[in-house]
């Protein structure tokens, strides 16, 4: 073998060595620390940031649109959009902030579509409204409609647990929040939809 081409694969496997060291250091790192490096145009952090969000992010807008080709639109918008508006996060929250980008795009994917997708997985948390739900129109349209205008706190963990499918420890860890008071806004929000339907759910009886 050569001496110039010991030298290539003396680099080569100094550089794979360098790359896999810097993603562990990254790892290490909270998404604040990492998206931190982000906002000073850090790509490997990006890519970091990607790997940790992708996944989770696409089954959110799946599980919203019920639309692949539309929840990997949505999907490559919210990462884009993050990485475009890096600025403008100043840390706290990073899942929360970036599932509410991603939750603003399949808000506006579906006011675009022809039909309104029923949220069926939080519906069949309400008693009594789940076949209903299904049948009438007007009470789907209400149901939609009385989440969206939950305040943030109980919005959030209630789209979180029955849009994505995230499990309460998951959701306390995004929200920053104990897994007490996770569950209890859960209950909370789910009393607020009962009442805000009542009306409705008379009116189909």
């Amino acid at each position: 073998m050569s001496g110039q081409s010991v030298t290539f694969h003396c680099w080569q496997d100094c550089f794979e060595q360098m790359s896999k060291t810097n993603r562990e250091s990254l790892e290490a790192l909270s998404d604040d620390d990492v998206f931190a490096m982000v906002r000073n145009n850090d790509e490997r952090a990006f890519e970091e940031i990607y790997r940790r969000y992708d996944r989770r992010i696409f089954a959110y807008c799946l599980t919203v649109l019920k639309d692949r080709e539309a929840a990997e639109d949505a999907y490559q918008t919210t990462m884009m959009t993050a990485y475009k508006s890096r600025d403008s996060y100043r840390g706290g929250n990073f899942a929360a902030w970036i599932f509410t980008i991603a939750r603003n795009f399949c808000l506006k994917a579906k006011r675009s579509s022809a039909h309104t997708t029923p949220v069926d997985e939080l519906a069949e948390s309400i008693p009594n409204t789940a076949d209903k739900t299904g049948d009438d129109f007007l009470l789907r349209e209400a149901f939609d409609q009385a989440v969206l205008n939950l305040p943030d706190e109980f919005r959030l963990p209630i789209e979180y647990k029955y849009l994505s499918g995230f499990s309460y420890d998951e959701i306390a860890e995004m929200m920053n929040i104990s897994l007490s008071l996770v569950k209890v806004r859960i209950f909370r929000a789910k009393k607020l939809l009962r009442k805000t339907l009542q009306p409705y759910m008379q009116e189909t009886t």
